[in-house]
């Protein structure tokens, strides 16, 4: 086979900034596997518009044994003026020759993404001057027939032409086999200049596709997209090995034979220019503090006072010997930068009246955490383990996850962004086809309606590990449409940013790994994804956005009380673990369901008895941690049991001690650490490796065997630990005093839990902080109630089930719920104590905001006799404007000075007056005007006017001429939905069953409609249907009428088996005989 290796190929990661949804379906790992197989030394992605996934893309060849250029195909345009920017962009390809090489051209596609000065116009791009500009570290080739040589200006041309003939030496001239006359003349025109003026010729094919099925595969999805390329019918731009390159220059015809085969060497010779260098994978914790240690000593020092643990009788003998042993640790493991940069910036949110929650993950095991304000937790006090945080065997970078109210975290991150010394960025993420959409977009192009694609996606069925798919039956019954959705599925079509991750390094990552911008948010996202970062060890944190914090803190300041922390409330308060017994409502994780059960069943009297019996210092706060622990997947061999409080023995005293915690179950993470390492042979750093496994979902079939009958495992880096582990068998005999049938009798139920734990094993370091946050609200909820639940109205504002949840134990509590009310009101929900009434916010209005909220509630401090007065402060002394006036007025946020339809006449009215003073005697009889009322009012009489009119005091006269009434129902409830969104209006006095008609649909039966209706007595919602078609017909109604129902009656709900829909046992109300109003 002739030598060859591709140099310029796109993969699924050109799609983003390729203009084009969808430019490749190839995963880039299915290339390196077919370079491989045609036994080719090296591989370049030439991604358009950037270097997505270059780590990944040299690991894999690495791992494959061939070389790895990293390589870009740039978008270049001529020049930038800001005020005048032209769509060039053309094609170029740039190579990285050595190390600086991939630091320069990640570094360009960086800048390429600016958005504000030009740079980014349609795709990221770089300027031919910057091009031009490149070191010798970068070799250039001139890419497609879009490139500039082809496409550009004459003067671009010039230029670019210079520079390679200047630069030979790095420049390559590109032909393509192709078949079209544009490229047969392009190849023949870089032909006569390499002859010309000395330069290299290099042969490529411009690979979009694998093999014909994925060039049909992405032929098909941009028939779906609509996307048309020119002369793109012409092209073959399939992988082809050295000989299918040979026959297709040959069948091209533009080129003598020895010209293209020394161009196809040339891809051989090109890679020798190609220097080795090692990826960094040293900590890249960021340098903040010339002396680190100093500094996180001093913070220590200070966190001893401020917690005040040196006052406990187990300072010297507990607390100094933990915080000695954990500062040798991180100080080993070179981990102190990193904590202090998490001590910062939660010192920050501190000092600006934000909080996090009390910790999260296997920090908490840490007390330096607790004393330099990383966490609330004393692990020391709480019994939480260092070592799943850290250990001196631990390879990995330190990872600290951090809970905070969603609505701060904007705050938070602009804070690292800004922090001197900081590099960060957005860890970026990829949208991909999935398999509902596969299904959509394939059949659209094979011809498909939308109603059929439709029908067929929704056949979709999901797996036990969540992943969907399609059941073989229907698979064969669409050969053509399933190969096809086999190919596109998980194909890149666009690019996001992670929720909560942001990397924080000590140098320019713009240089590093490179970054982009996107359209929904200003700050730098990373080109490479959340594993490479990790793989390459930089700090990444994790800013997670936990409603449950905003809840405390929102409860909290309402109350007039500091934020909780655990140094702060007693977790034994029997009164707070009594009322969570009874109602679970917004308590953290158990809030409704399964969850909610569990901890009901383990809080009884009876279970509580049982557990105490066994365990009597047992707290409550553990009681709540386990079972949060047992209710995840992998406690489903054990969770019955433990929920009734039964102790489960195991046959041996060392093990009933060391389970006793837990009801002799193995429920947590460090539990199984420490059972192999106790138990088994293991040390801490192996027992940490298997934890890895579990937790990644893959190895941990591989670790059974050695748990139970010992040998050798695997270290972090796949390669062979020397050091042998026994196993329990073995250590349950030599240790423990177990017979070897004993010993594999007890392992059992412990290689059952080991082997669920990749379906999520809690870890207690988590279980116990967030139980504590369970608790935090648990306490708020007994003594500061209505505080409580006036911050859970704002908090959880969208959330349209939860809101409706809240609402029914607002409601049990005897607490009112009132809509918007002036000098009630503020921009957010708000409670007035005395009333034991919790008023709706304003800032959430449509077309309302904050603002004017708080604007309107200071002008409620004033005291108003009338509506006038009021009115003509609101409109001289805020910037509310007239719309949002009206919807005020007519949300009834005025009540107390009239009904909506009174007070809106009474602001027509003066706004029809303006600013006017004089009133013409001709013109006031055609205004209705009772001309005595304006004599009343007038300063000044003349023989044809009055003038020097008081408006106010006019008003005032005219307002007894209006009844003072309400909008009609109908009229009501259509503003409540527009600018609401829901509806509150209720007419204690309305009859029984009287219905405002929310939705009307029709289906397959225009007779028979499917209602949502809204009870105009009591504010339900009730969803119904009509069965009887003759009734419709003889009494029809529309969305936004009025119904009184006169008579209900049921029927047994259907639902949709195997495709076939059969009746059911659950009845449903339908409605019989009504009257429309």
């Amino acid at each position: 086979m002739v030598a060859f290796n591709h140099i310029h190929l796109h993969s699924m990661d050109s799609n983003p900034y390729s203009g084009l949804e969808v430019d490749s379906v190839v995963p880039f790992q299915k290339y390196i596997d077919q370079a491989v197989k045609d036994g080719m030394t090296a591989i370049a992605f030439t991604e358009h518009g950037a270097v997505l996934h270059n780590i990944a893309k040299r690991q894999a060849c690495e791992k494959a044994g061939i070389k790895y250029i990293n390589a870009e195909e740039f978008y270049v345009t001529e020049t930038i003026d800001e005020n005048n920017l032209v769509r060039d962009n053309y094609h170029c390809c740039l190579f990285a020759k050595n190390y600086q090489g991939v630091l320069e051209l990640n570094y360009l596609s960086s800048i390429s993404f600016n958005r504000k000065d030009g740079h980014f116009y349609y795709n990221p791009r770089i300027t031919l001057d910057e091009l031009i500009n490149t070191s010798d570290n970068i070799l250039v080739s001139t890419a497609c027939v879009g490139g500039i040589l082809c496409k550009g200006t004459k003067d671009a041309q010039e230029k670019f032409l210079k520079f390679i003939i200047k630069n030979k030496h790095r420049c390559w001239l590109e032909i393509q086999p192709h078949n079209f006359d544009l490229q047969i003349r392009y190849n023949q025109y870089l032909y006569r200049i390499a002859n010309e003026y000395g330069l290299k010729l290099i042969a490529t094919n411009d690979v979009h596709a694998l093999n014909q099925d994925y060039a049909d595969g992405r032929a098909i999805m941009q028939q779906s997209k609509k996307v048309i390329f020119h002369d793109e019918d012409q092209c073959d731009l399939n992988w082809k090995n050295g000989d299918e390159m040979v026959e297709a220059f040959k069948k091209q015809c533009s080129l003598p034979d020895f010209v293209y085969m020394a161009a196809i060497q040339e891809t051989v010779d090109f890679v020798d220019q190609i220097e080795s260098y090692e990826l960094d994978y040293s900590n890249k914790y960021p340098r903040l503090y010339k002396d680190a240690k100093g500094e996180f000593v001093k913070r220590i020092v200070e966190g001893v006072e401020k917690r005040g643990i040196n006052k406990f009788p187990n300072y010297k003998t507990e607390y100094i010997p933990r915080i000695q042993e954990e500062l040798k640790t991180y100080e080993h493991n070179d981990a102190i930068d990193f904590m202090l940069l998490d001590s910062d910036y939660k010192n920050w949110l501190l000092k600006n009246n934000m909080h996090y929650g009390p910790s999260r993950g296997s920090v908490s095991g840490s007390e330096i955490a607790y004393l330099i304000n990383c966490t609330d937790v004393d692990s020391v006090k709480y019994n939480l383990n260092f070592s799943r945080f850290m250990n001196p065997e631990r390879m990995s970078l330190a990872d600290v996850d951090t809970d905070i109210y969603a609505e701060d975290r904007y705050r938070v991150r602009e804070y690292l962004f800004n922090r001197e010394g900081l590099y960060c960025c957005n860890i970026l993420t990829f949208n991909t086809i999935q398999l509902k959409g596969a299904i959509k977009d394939v059949g659209r192009a094979l011809g498909m309606t939308p109603e059929e694609t439709q029908t067929l996606s929704d056949l979709t069925q999901v797996d036990e590990k969540g992943h969907d798919f399609m059941p073989k039956d229907i698979r064969e019954k669409y050969p053509e449409l399933f190969k096809y959705v086999d190919i596109v599925i998980g194909t890149t079509t666009s690019l996001g940013r992670h929720a909560a991750g942001i990397v924080c390094s000590p140098t320019d990552i713009r240089y590093d790994f490179g970054t982009l911008s996107i359209t929904s948010d200003p700050r730098p996202v990373s080109q490479i994804d959340m594993h490479e970062i990790d793989s390459l060890n930089f700090v990444k944190l994790d800013l997670l956005g936990l409603n449950a914090v905003g809840l405390v803190d929102g409860a909290c300041k309402l109350a007039g009380i500091d934020f909780l922390t655990p140094d702060k409330i007693n977790f034994s308060d029997e009164n707070v673990i009594n009322s969570i017994a009874q109602d679970t409502t917004l308590i953290f994780q158990f809030e409704s369901g399964f969850a909610s059960d569990s901890l009901k069943r383990t809080l009884s009297k009876e279970t509580l008895a049982n557990i105490k019996a066994q365990n009597d210092n047992i707290s409550y706060l553990d009681i709540m941690a386990m079972v949060s622990g047992a209710i995840r997947p992998a406690g489903e061999s054990y969770r019955e049991q433990l929920f009734a409080g039964v102790y489960n023995d195991n046959g041996n005293a060392a093990l009933n001690e060391f389970l006793k915690p837990t009801l002799g179950y193995l429920v947590y993470q460090e539990q199984i650490i420490d059972f192999l390492h106790e138990f088994c042979g293991f040390t801490m750093g192996q027992a940490d490796i298997v934890r890895r496994h579990f937790a990644k979902k893959t190895g941990t079939e591989a670790d059974i065997p050695i748990i139970e009958n010992g040998g050798y495992m695997l270290d972090i880096h796949g390669d062979k630990d020397p050091r042998y582990i026994k196993g329990f068998i073995a250590v349950a005999q030599e240790k423990y005093g177990m017979t070897e049938e004993e010993a594999r009798s007890a392992i059992k139920s412990f290689l059952v839990v080991i082997a669920d734990a990749s379906n999520y094993l809690f870890s207690r370091n988590h279980s116990i902080p967030y139980s504590m946050i369970g608790l935090f609200i648990g306490w708020l909820r007994y003594y500061h109630k209505i505080e409580l639940l006036t911050a859970a109205l704002n908090v959880y504002v969208d959330n349209n089930e939860k809101m409706s949840n809240i609402k029914e134990y607002i409601k049990s509590q005897g607490i009112n719920i009132a809509g918007i009310k002036f000098g009630k009101s503020k921009a957010q929900y708000f409670m007035d104590k005395d009333e034991n009434t919790i008023y709706q916010g304003i800032g959430s209005i449509k077309y309302c905001n904050n603002q004017i909220a708080d604007e309107l509630y200071e002008l409620s401090k004033n005291n108003y006799d009338n509506f006038i007065d009021l009115l003509v402060d609101i409109i001289s002394k805020t910037s509310v404007d007239d719309r949002q006036l009206h919807i005020l007025t007519t949300l009834n946020f005025f009540s107390e000075y009239g009904k909506n339809k009174y007070l809106l006449e009474i602001i027509d009215l003066y706004n029809s007056l303006g600013t006017c003073k004089t009133f013409k005697k001709d013109k006031i009889s055609a205004m209705s005007i009772d001309e005595n009322i304006v004599r009343e009012c007038a300063e000044k009489e003349t023989q044809k006017q009055y003038s020097m009119v008081n408006k106010r005091k006019l008003v005032k006269m005219f307002i007894g001429m209006f009844e003072n009434k309400s909008l009609s129902v109908k009229e009501q409830i259509l503003k409540e939905q527009e600018y609401l969104g829901n509806i509150t209006y209720k007419n204690p006095n309305a009859p029984e069953n009287m219905f405002y008609v929310i939705e009307c649909k029709f289906y397959k039966d225009k007779t028979k409609p499917y209602l949502q209706l809204y009870d105009l007595k009591n504010g339900e919602y009730l969803k119904t249907k009509i069965t009887s078609g003759k009734s419709f017909i003889e009494n029809p109604f529309d969305t936004n009428n009025v119904i009184h129902v006169k008579e209900f009656g049921e029927k047994n709900k259907m639902k949709k088996i195997n495709g076939s829909w059969v009746k059911t046992d659950e009845t449903e109300k339908i409605v019989k005989k009504w009257t429309v109003y």
